[in-house]
């Protein structure tokens, strides 16, 4: 079967655009819902734009090809090449937790800023 990306899914929660998201656990709907992928948690894809629960939303899938532009979440500077994981919220951070997910290839100074990520693909 044929890989589609961005793919259409339902938001399991009020979701912002460029964050990372899985697919919710026990999600009965068509299509399946999304939540965010939290620290440590592994991400599915990355959202397109910002909706509310409930509404469909565009998920760049993880396995597309391509850099993926996500939000930050900083307590300290990123620096370009450094090794990114999850963080809350679907955010990313240099803060180790669980798998590495990415590599920056933009630096980011402040919580919110979105920079433009290499996925590291298990």
């Amino acid at each position: 079967m044929e890989q589609k990306s961005p793919k259409t899914f339902t938001a399991g929660e009020a979701l912002e655009a460029r964050r990372r998201v899985k697919v919710k656990a026990g999600t009965t709907t068509t299509p399946p819902e999304v939540e965010y992928a939290d620290a440590g948690e592994a991400p599915d894809g990355v959202t397109c734009y910002g909706v509310a629960a409930g509404d469909l939303v565009a998920v760049k899938l993880w396995n597309d090809a391509g850099t993926f532009e996500i939000e930050a979440a900083i307590g300290t500077a990123i620096a370009v090449n450094t090794t990114l994981y999850g963080a809350a919220d679907g955010k990313v951070s240099d803060t180790v937790s669980g798998t590495a997910q990415a590599k920056a290839l933009q630096a980011a100074a402040a919580t919110g800023d979105h920079i433009e990520c290499l996925p590291k693909l298990a």
